[in-house]
């Protein structure tokens, strides 16, 4: 299944919960709109066997903080049957007791969100003192199999952009066996507080030199078309990889992903609500379940890049309508 910009679906990226037990000042909460409701682990798997049908092929669970839902091993098992790929973005805190049950169940890799080895930096970012227990859940992660175990950082200026903080992460992947992804802090309105975004934004472009400096290109994650490197830096080799969304139409052209509110509805692109799909009429009995398929479709068939303007004239026309509303429910905007 493509889009109206010859872009396949390939990957869903599934929010099972807004609540978190951090408080960080770059969180975009995967751009949806606040809700407190949440999906059924049996809805979710239904989700999930409808999106392989359209051509899904990778899962990734993420919140708010996915490991605070007490059904999240369940809910990995049941996907883990029906789909190539689970994968999950957490803040790791629960991860050191969560690691074992969870790569059990069949969560093939894990994504750590970790702004800073500092632990007052950590504080300051978070709200939470919590470095400890992020650092004994990558570990833990590690010692589980999963693989890559990715540590996500998001290049901050004054804090995580800066050449000593990288060198301290650069150790500390080499030490546990991780990979580093360095992502840059995106403005995703109605969720970041702009004033903290102009002030912490760092392009990283100023970061990539120092990174660089002895690394070699491995080649690109398809996804997003991401750069990887192997930087060795006078030890093992660590793999890098660069998630730079900002002003980079090449990777909202390489985008293959939907995405799955946590209240149940399909979202296009982290960045803008237009074109919601709500999925819970049928989930919930309130519309024949052979509307998923129609869904997903439409739900494919309103992605657009988000450099390309609302007014610019798709490639090829929409097979449904521009303003087609689901017999079960309207897509909200």
């Amino acid at each position: 299944m493509r889009d109206r910009y010859g872009r396949a679906l390939s990957d869903l990226r599934v929010s099972l919960t807004q609540r978190c037990n951090l408080r960080c000042v770059f969180c975009h909460m995967e751009g949806q709109p606040v809700s407190h409701e949440e999906l059924t682990p049996t809805e979710i798997e239904t989700v999930v066997r409808a999106g392989v049908d359209a051509g899904v092929e990778r899962v990734k669970l993420t919140g708010g903080e996915p490991t605070l839902r007490s059904d999240i091993v369940e809910i990995v098992r049941r996907i883990s049957a029906i789909v190539p790929e689970v994968s999950m973005t957490t803040n790791g805190l629960r991860l050191e007791e969560l690691a074992g049950p969870l790569r059990s169940a069949g969560l093939a890799r894990v994504n750590v969100s970790l702004p800073s080895l500092d632990r007052e930096t950590y504080r300051q970012l978070t709200g939470v003192d919590g470095l400890e227990r992020t650092v004994a859940g990558v570990r833990a992660a590690v010692r589980a199999g999963m693989d890559p175990v990715k540590l996500n950082v998001v290049a901050l200026a004054g804090s995580t952009a800066d050449p000593a903080s990288f060198d301290r992460l650069l150790a500390f992947a080499r030490e546990v066996g991780a990979w580093i992804q360095v992502i840059e802090f995106e403005n995703v309105r109605g969720r970041v507080d702009p004033e903290v975004y102009r002030s912490l934004h760092s392009e990283l472009a100023r970061l990539t030199p120092e990174a660089a400096r002895s690394a070699v290109l491995l080649g690109f994650n398809p996804l997003h078309h991401r750069p990887r490197y192997a930087i060795s830096d006078g030890g093992p080799p660590v793999t890098l990889e660069v998630v730079q969304p900002v002003e980079n139409p090449s990777f909202c052209m390489a985008c293959e992903r939907l995405r799955l509110t946590s209240d149940g509805q399909l979202k296009g692109c982290l960045m803008t609500n237009a074109g919601l799909v709500d999925l819970r009429p049928i989930l919930r009995g309130r519309a024949p379940k052979e509307g998923l398929a129609h869904a997903f479709a439409l739900a494919v068939d309103r992605r657009r890049p988000f450099f390309v303007g609302p007014e610019t004239p798709s490639p090829v026309p929409s097979s449904f309508g521009e303003d087609v509303v689901l017999p079960m429910a309207r897509a909200r905007s």
